[in-house]
């Protein structure tokens, strides 16, 4: 660690870091040659501060690009490079930029890109395209404040509508020391992890790309997710550690448990992005011998907040016990801190909690409450050991005459039953009682669809109180789920 603020001074200091893409290997020394290259570019064309748009898919020139952006003292906006065009018109809208870096890979998107934004230089990263000077992206790295801005994204988690939070070179390196500092083993031995998510996401970001680097670890990059891809290259690189969306964690654990044997040999297998269904945790554990935990954390904390690595035991719907660094309150509906076993919304602070949303004032008091503490909008219960268990958000929960019904707890009744893969549960109004319980199933292949849904209704009549029972029960063929991993509540609302 050095006394220099910029967070590039951890991501390329480590020798034994390498990125993997596509079959080619970059050595971390070529990562510091190329970001170099590309740093030199922006810091020749804009002052020190500026904006510049990310836009490639999780290969080799994010990264660098990326590490440019650090290098040259710049604020990196990732963006995703399949967003309709109303949707990145709006986005490029928002964040000011001045130039926009676009890897080769998403070359496609070139037109939309300068149609959405025809005043800001869009260049695509070829070397024969980069202006100005190369420079050591250690040894030459802009000066920076700890609380400047190192990023910029995207996140509709807390604030309704898509907004930039920004994450400061202290966020960043305070969420990985947080994570260096729990008892996850990190240094014993060589690390190799995958990155699955895209690396516009925090998850992918923060705790994958940047704490990969950090460590020195072999960074496997996917563009997609293939199950048999990457059991391959989990063997082939050694992998230690696996973090993904619940949904890849449910692809792998309907393989046969010899296909999985490569990822009994990991010391951390993760989920995170969204809530994992308890059943997938459990058939991971007892028929693929992998010890998934479950992570919680937000894009505005700049990753895990909670983990239930470092701790023997944690019990299956748990995220375990709050990360080194992180304060963690839970309050009513009064802000008054709830007792042990009953739910309440998380509150945070610590010095990885994001100072608010790039030019939105309104939205950032919104997620503030007695000074410091930053509003999640998440709720859940802890228990005695200090484990947390997430049981939905505000927004979504459903009252029912007056009674609260959280989705989550519907769903882990819906999602244990033989017949169903995946379950969401949505609030809808009602005359008569409010808002009622309108729920969507997937089934598991083989399945017949008749009769099927009048036994999830007796089902849940066993299981939970009457209020709670699902109005209506709707079987269909896929959940709406976003490219993160996350389900997209709002689409089933409407």
């Amino acid at each position: 660690m050095t006394d220099s603020a910029n967070l590039i001074s951890i991501l390329l200091r480590e020798e034994g870091s390498r990125i993997v893409a596509d079959g080619v290997v970059t050595p971390v020394s070529a990562l510091r040659s190329e970001a170099g290259v590309w740093a030199g570019h922006l810091r020749e064309r804009h002052p020190r501060g500026s904006h510049i748009g990310l836009v490639s898919r999780n290969d080799v020139s994010f990264v660098t690009s990326y590490l440019a952006c650090l290098a040259a003292g710049m604020v990196a906006v990732p963006m995703n490079p399949s967003s309709p065009d109303a949707e990145r018109r709006r986005d490029l809208q928002s964040v000011a930029l001045v130039e926009m870096l676009l890897g080769p890979s998403a070359l496609g998107h070139l037109e939309s890109v300068q149609a959405a934004a025809p005043d800001m230089d869009v260049t695509v990263m070829d070397p024969m395209n980069a202006t100005g000077s190369p420079i050591d992206p250690l040894a030459d790295a802009a000066a920076v404040n700890p609380d400047d801005a190192a990023v910029l994204l995207f996140t509709s988690g807390t604030a309704g509508a898509s907004k930039p939070a920004i994450l400061t070179h202290r966020n960043l390196r305070a969420s990985l020391l947080s994570i260096k500092a729990s008892d996850i083993d990190l240094t014993s031995e060589p690390q190799a992890t995958v990155a699955v998510v895209p690396l516009f996401h925090v998850l992918g970001l923060n705790v994958i790309l940047n704490l990969g680097l950090a460590i020195g670890a072999t960074i496997v990059l996917h563009d997609e997710f293939d199950a048999s891809l990457l059991l391959r290259q989990v063997a082939e690189h050694k992998v230690t550690i696996l973090g993904g969306p619940p949904n890849m964690w449910r692809a792998l654990s309907r393989l046969d448990p010899a296909q999985t044997a490569p990822l009994q040999g990991l010391n951390v297998a993760l989920s995170g992005a969204a809530t994992l269904d308890p059943n997938i945790a459990r058939i991971m554990r007892a028929q693929h011998h992998v010890d998934l935990r479950e992570g919680y954390g937000l894009t505005e904390t700049s990753g895990i907040l909670c983990s239930g690595f470092g701790t023997d035991y944690v019990d299956v719907g748990s995220v375990g016990p709050v990360m080194p660094g992180v304060e963690v309150r839970l309050v009513d509906a009064d802000e008054n801190d709830v007792l042990v076993g009953d739910i309440g919304e998380v509150w945070v602070r610590g010095p990885m909690v994001s100072p608010g949303y790039w030019h939105d004032d309104a939205a950032t008091a919104r997620t503030r409450a007695d000074g410091d503490w930053f509003r999640t909008g998440d709720l859940a219960s802890v228990d005695d050991d200090g484990h947390l268990s997430i049981s939905g958000r505000t927004k979504d929960l459903v009252i029912v005459s007056g009674f609260n019904v959280h989705p989550a707890e519907v769903e882990n009744v819906l999602q244990a039953h033989p017949a169903v893969e995946a379950a969401a549960v949505v609030g809808v109004v009602d005359n008569a009682t409010g808002e009622r319980v309108n729920a969507f199933v997937t089934l598991n292949e083989g399945v017949s669809r008749s009769g099927v849904e009048d036994e999830l209704r007796a089902h849940c009549q066993n299981n939970l109180a009457r209020y709670k029972v699902p109005a209506r029960i709707d079987i269909v063929d896929e959940l709406p789920i976003g490219i993160a991993g996350k389900l997209r509540r709002r689409d089933l609302a409407n």
